[in-house]
């Protein structure tokens, strides 16, 4: 784990600060949105769902990588199903989410690590299951770009990327056209979650079969990117 002083090489990209940071950079803000009954709320009912979804994606015992820290208690289902015999490694660029997440964690799960660093940055280890769950639609089109081709290139053989995040709801859906105008005035980056498939984010996406699966009416996405070898007939 990295001290004080390494935290402080890290640059907080200002995109964060200007779209962001009343939330991620403010402890008390970050304090507040970490309840479960609000994350309900605000995904209209599928939370459970959707976090059910990922640890079907997760082994006992794997080595993972989280990208992004996230509120409620997605950290801690994964923590438990990875298990204390496997490795849990959660990046985020923003040091408020990592200070939160080490006071929250660190005591309940010892093989998690915290690390202050930029997931558009090249990553030094490989991991068999990483993580980005409602990330990409925080991210201007470059740093999704980046984010994407970094965790594609930190698999083992028989690793997936699993993606979480904002899709293209239905025409039909109710709420398609308020969501829209709410994240043009409050989520600039989340429309081209609409507009684009995460597979075409990766500049290089041979020897990966990509699988996804929509819920709520298209409103919710998961997309896996797995290597080939892990496939069987």
């Amino acid at each position: 784990m990295e001290d004080k002083e390494e935290r402080k090489t890290v640059k907080l990209p200002p995109y964060v600060k200007a779209v962001y940071g009343w939330l991620y950079c403010n402890w008390q803000m970050s304090r507040f949105f970490d309840r479960v009954w609000l994350l309900k709320l605000l995904t209209l009912g599928n939370y459970g769902k959707l976090q059910a979804s990922l640890l079907k994606e997760i082994a006992p015992k794997s080595k993972v990588l989280q990208i992004g820290a996230t509120f409620g208690d997605q950290i801690e289902k994964t923590a438990e199903k990875i298990g204390f015999s496997g490795k849990y490694d959660l990046i985020d660029v923003c040091g408020t989410q990592i200070r939160r997440c080490e006071e929250k964690y660190k005591y309940l799960f010892p093989n998690m690590h915290f690390l202050h660093q930029d997931g558009t940055k090249a990553l030094e280890d490989k991991y068999d299951v990483i993580i980005c769950y409602n990330l990409l639609h925080e991210l201007p089109i470059l740093s999704k770009i980046k984010v994407v081709d970094n965790a594609l290139n930190s698999l083992t053989d028989k690793g997936k990327v699993v993606f979480v995040d904002y899709h293209n709801p239905s025409f039909w859906h109710p709420l398609r056209y308020v969501v829209r105008m709410f994240n043009r005035l409050y989520q600039p980056f989340a429309e081209k979650m609409w507009d684009r498939e995460i597979h075409s984010y990766a500049t290089k996406t041979r020897g990966f079969v990509w699988k996804k699966t929509t819920f709520f009416g298209g409103f919710y996405q998961k997309t896996v990117a797995i290597k080939k070898q892990k496939l069987v007939e």
